[in-house]
């Protein structure tokens, strides 16, 4: 579902209504295969949720992301903490898991260094209820550079 949050986000338009969401999920099913009725449940549940959820998790996001503003974090960046930051807080996914799925996606479609900033981010949520985050220090991640960055 990172290719509908992606095109979702790439539409700079805020008032996407659920319509639109549930185009771009079945599309992005049918295209990728998938068959079975409770994964493509899952995702669509994911990415609809993450899509209107985006305001909550864009704020923690932004306030632990120090020295970069959101609109400096490459697009799929934030898709992918978006859905790892919903299925922590809402879907019962296991941290350990959202954020090990999140550090790989970033790693196959980013960079490396752009996965070490993902992974701070994400790793000063933890344990955290509905975007109440704990202040961490995420200085020590490594940030992507504008290069890095997929917009």
């Amino acid at each position: 579902m990172l290719e509908t949050l992606y095109q979702l986000d790439s539409r700079g338009d805020d008032t996407v209504d659920v319509d639109v969401v549930e185009s771009l999920c079945s599309e992005a099913l049918e295209r990728h295969g998938v068959r079975n009725a409770d994964s493509a449940d899952f995702g669509r549940t994911l990415a609809e949720n993450s899509w209107h959820n985006r305001g909550e998790t864009d704020r923690v996001i932004s306030d632990l992301s120090r020295s970069w503003a959101l609109h400096r974090i490459g697009r799929l960046e934030r898709s992918i903490m978006r859905m790892a930051l919903e299925e922590m807080w809402r879907m019962n996914i296991p941290p350990s898991v959202a954020i090990n799925e999140a550090v790989e996606l970033t790693k196959r479609y980013v960079s490396e260094r752009a996965a070490s900033f993902v992974n701070g981010i994400l790793g000063a949520c933890v344990g955290n209820v509905n975007g109440e985050h704990r202040d961490a220090d995420t200085s020590t991640a490594s940030e992507p550079t504008p290069e890095e960055q997929v917009n």
